[in-house]
C-alpha cells in the first residue's frame, strides 16, 4: 500500500519543482509571469515576504522538492530505506513544509491581498504531499 502513496508524494513533488523551477526561471531571467485568473503573482513573488532567511522561497522549494523526488524514488525502488530514520524526518519536514504554505497562503490573503495561481499550485502540492504522508501513517 506505501508504494501507492509514495507514487502520489513523487507525481506532487515533480509538479512542485517543475512550479518553483518556472518561477525561478522567470524571476532570474526578468521574465513576467504571467498567471491566469487575473491573479497577480509578480506582487506575490516579489513581495517582502518572497524570501525566508534571506533565500527564495522559489529555491527553498526547488531543495525541497527536488529532495523529495530523489528519496520517493529510492523509496519506490530500495523499500527497505522507507522504513528507516530518513522517512521520519523527511515526513516531518513535509509537515512543516505543508504547514509553512498554510501560512504563505494567508500572507497572500490578508496581507498582500493578491493571489498568486502558481504559488497556490506548490501549495496544493504540499497538501496533496501531507495527505499522502498521513494516509500511508495510518494505513
Amino acid at each position: 500500500m506505501a508504494f501507492y502513496f509514495y507514487l502520489v508524494i513523487l507525481a506532487a513533488a515533480m509538479a512542485g519543482f517543475s512550479i518553483a523551477w518556472y518561477i525561478h526561471h522567470h524571476k532570474k531571467h526578468s521574465k513576467v509571469l504571467v498567471c491566469p485568473l487575473n491573479s497577480d503573482c509578480e506582487a506575490v513573488v516579489h513581495s517582502d515576504y518572497s524570501k525566508f532567511f534571506g533565500v527564495a522561497l522559489e529555491r527553498w522549494g526547488m531543495i525541497y522538492y527536488g529532495v523529495l523526488i530523489i528519496l520517493y524514488t529510492l523509496f519506490v525502488f530500495v523499500p527497505q530505506w522507507a522504513h528507516s530514520t530518513t522517512a521520519f524526518v523527511v515526513g516531518i519536514v513535509s509537515v512543516f513544509a505543508f504547514l509553512f504554505s498554510l501560512y504563505l497562503t494567508y500572507v497572500q490573503y490578508s496581507h498582500l491581498k493578491n493571489w498568486c495561481v502558481l504559488c497556490l499550485a506548490s501549495a496544493l502540492c504540499s497538501t496533496v504531499i501531507f495527505l499522502a504522508l498521513v494516509g500511508n501513517w495510518l494505513l
